[in-house]
């Protein structure tokens, strides 16, 4: 096989889901996936979820928040990277081979580049952060910048995380259209006391952006979906089609959204 051929690409757009569907959708698309080819996943939440990565520790601020709403739900993730409330976003999944792009870190740009030019499309001056490797006990995903992520005027908008599953290579990760994602920087590490004032954020972090902020609306879903799909297309090339879960994937994911919403799964750390 030529490792530097283009893929065959389908494009896989979901409605809302709970997070252990979620989770178990990318799961069962990564572990199936066939030489080749690449699928680029576009989805929702419902209701909102707060997610873990697979790594990060379960604080006590993170059970008081889930305490404080009981109708959120709650996830852990196949993938690495820290805690998220997902609710208004745009949430991608790509799985790819991880020989495609030459690793995992490499993939990690590419697909960085390629969500950086579906934001272009939309008329988001977006670009790359130029931060520091953080790891699973650094505090929620949205309070600082990863080195590569994807940010607008220093502030971050999309985060993601990467897990490689066999032979395949799973990134998902989150746009935030009106999210806030300040409970979790009051309750997570490194976040204040929430009983100590302020919005929870340290000194001198910038808050995450929002897509409503920056563009001053909400695109239309099918706006949005469209100029990510154009985005990917433009930077891995390749040829690209709507698509569908087969019957052994979600027959996989089905079985997996057992896993995915066990509490030995979720409060595993």
């Amino acid at each position: 096989m030529n490792h530097n051929a283009p893929l065959s690409w389908r494009v896989l757009v979901d409605e809302p889901l709970p997070g252990s569907a979620n989770m178990a959708r990318d799961h069962a698309l990564a572990e199936l996936a066939r030489p080749g080819t690449g699928t680029l996943r576009f989805y929702r939440w419902s209701p909102a979820t707060l997610s873990f990565g697979r790594n990060e520790p379960v604080t006590v601020g993170y059970r008081d928040l889930l305490r404080r709403h009981p109708a959120m739900g709650v996830v852990r993730r196949p993938t690495g990277g820290r805690a998220v409330i997902h609710d208004r976003e745009l949430t991608y999944s790509v799985v790819l081979p991880v020989r495609a792009c030459g690793g995992l870190r490499a993939a990690y740009r590419r697909i960085n580049e390629a969500l950086v030019a579906g934001l272009r499309g939309l008329g988001v001056g977006a670009g790359h952060a130029q931060g520091r490797a953080l790891r699973p006990e650094s505090g929620p995903c949205f309070m600082e910048a990863a080195e590569g992520e994807v940010v607008v005027g220093g502030q971050k908008l999309v985060g993601s995380a990467q897990a490689r599953i066999g032979r395949t290579i799973l990134q998902h990760g989150s746009l935030l259209l009106v999210a806030d994602q300040t409970a979790l920087f009051a309750n997570g590490p490194g976040g204040r006391d929430p009983g100590a004032g302020g919005g929870g954020m340290k000194a001198g972090r910038p808050r995450p952006a929002t897509l409503a902020e920056v563009l001053g609306e909400i695109p239309a879903w099918k706006r949005l979906v469209a100029a990510f799909s154009t985005g990917f297309e433009d930077v891995f090339g390749g040829s690209w089609s709507s698509g569908a879960m087969s019957g052994g994937e979600k027959a996989l994911a089905a079985k997996l959204e057992m896993r995915y919403g066990s509490r030995e799964w979720t409060w595993r750390r």
